[in-house]
């Protein structure tokens, strides 16, 4: 006849002192009572305690009570983000939002104190302070995508971040791209400067600043036809702060060989007798690095130069706003969509994705006409004109 005898969750022992011990394995890990209990019943009724919560779903590794949120960020970086995330970029901006922002705020509470209030006001908080909306949103999703990882480890019942609000925020700053006339006046602005054939090459091409600091000579075919560039890397600025070359970003796209324009490759032949002037000039402080743009000793050149060289080009062109590198790349898919060129063949040229195209780099760069003419046609053989009687 089959045993009828039920066997117990866990195992309970009696120790020297005469008070029972209680633990049981779970997850592959065994877990001790926090206090010794008087009784063998009350070690048993303990871990029936703990095998209902099991069964629920409602859990908790005791580990989660000592857990702090910092700690927890920074053990998610090491594992979850550095083996997910293939840019170094992300990486490092994943880690200065914990450090600068997250963690003064949170970081000393524990996984299980942790409440969606908490998260909440500190959203709020830093919306308060001015922060845009894909800021805030980025912390907020640091914070569920590392609490995700402690919920499937046990270590908190729900995401807490998951069920924060996302407060009112300011609306974003208005990205614009160069209309056509201004593009000739950055362009004869940046003539005579070091960079000049970087941003030629950065308006015909819409390489991200990063490639384009990145580009290496034996990436360009001047003499073949038609002309052709590579992009084979970029240059990252690493969580130590150092600029080093890297991977392109969206890997599957962005290695890409595009043909170049007969005005840039005679820029480029111009930039190349300057650096060759340099390299000889400098003599042995030269670092022969292969960069097409380095610095006066071959260097990678500090995207913070690469920053204010092109501000002072915008000022001279007059146009005060144009503070940043990656303008150049809005221009170059909003000029050349304006142009007549397809999504998908200035999506090539990018190397990025035509839905990224529409939502962030294409602006206008003229009044809407073509609507307006269109509707015309359709509307004058029935709207009578002022002109009519």
């Amino acid at each position: 006849m089959p045993s009828t005898h039920r066997r117990h969750f866990g195992s309970a022992r009696k120790l020297p002192s005469g008070r029972w011990q209680a633990s049981y394995w779970h997850l592959g890990a065994r877990h001790v009572a926090p206090h010794t209990l008087p009784t063998k019943a009350d070690a048993q009724a303990w871990l029936s305690g703990v095998e209902t919560d099991i069964k629920r779903g409602t859990w908790l590794d005791p580990e989660g009570a000592k857990v702090t949120l910092a700690s927890w960020l920074q053990h998610w970086l090491e594992t979850v983000v550095d083996g997910r995330v293939g840019s170094d970029n992300t990486r490092a901006n994943y880690a200065q939002i914990i450090r600068v922002h997250i963690a003064p705020a949170l970081g000393m509470v524990t996984l299980s104190e942790l409440t969606a209030e908490m998260v909440d006001k500190f959203l709020a908080a830093k919306a308060a302070e001015g922060l845009a909306k894909t800021h805030v949103s980025r912390m907020r999703t640091i914070l569920a995508d590392a609490l995700r990882h402690a919920e499937r480890r046990g270590l908190v019942i729900r995401n807490v971040a998951a069920l924060a609000v996302m407060p009112r925020t300011k609306p974003p700053t208005a990205r614009r791209s160069f209309t056509p006339d201004e593009a000739k006046a950055v362009l004869r602005a940046a003539q005579g400067e070091r960079l000049e054939a970087m941003v030629a090459l950065g308006l015909a091409t819409g390489l991200r600043p990063g490639e384009l600091t990145g580009l290496l000579w034996s990436d360009l075919d001047l003499d073949a036809v038609p002309p052709t560039l590579r992009v084979s890397g970029a240059m990252k600025r690493g969580p130590d702060g150092r600029v080093s070359r890297g991977a392109v970003k969206r890997s599957k796209d962005g290695l890409r060989t595009l043909s170049l324009p007969p005005s840039v490759v005679n820029t480029l032949r111009a930039h190349r007798r300057h650096q060759i002037e340099e390299r000889l000039g400098a003599g042995p402080l030269w670092q022969d690095s292969g960069l097409v743009f380095a610095s006066s000793v071959g260097t990678p050149l500090d995207p913070s130069d690469v920053r204010r060289t092109f501000a002072r080009i915008g000022k001279r062109a007059g146009i005060p706003d144009a503070n940043y590198p990656y303008l150049l790349r809005h221009s170059a898919v909003s000029l050349l969509l304006d142009g007549g060129a397809s999504i998908e063949e200035v999506a090539d040229l990018l190397g990025d994705d035509p839905r990224t195209l529409y939502r962030h780099y294409r602006h206008k760069v003229r009044p809407v006409s073509k609507a307006a003419d269109r509707m015309e046609g359709l509307l004058s053989s029935v709207v009578p004109r002022a002109s009519r009687t």
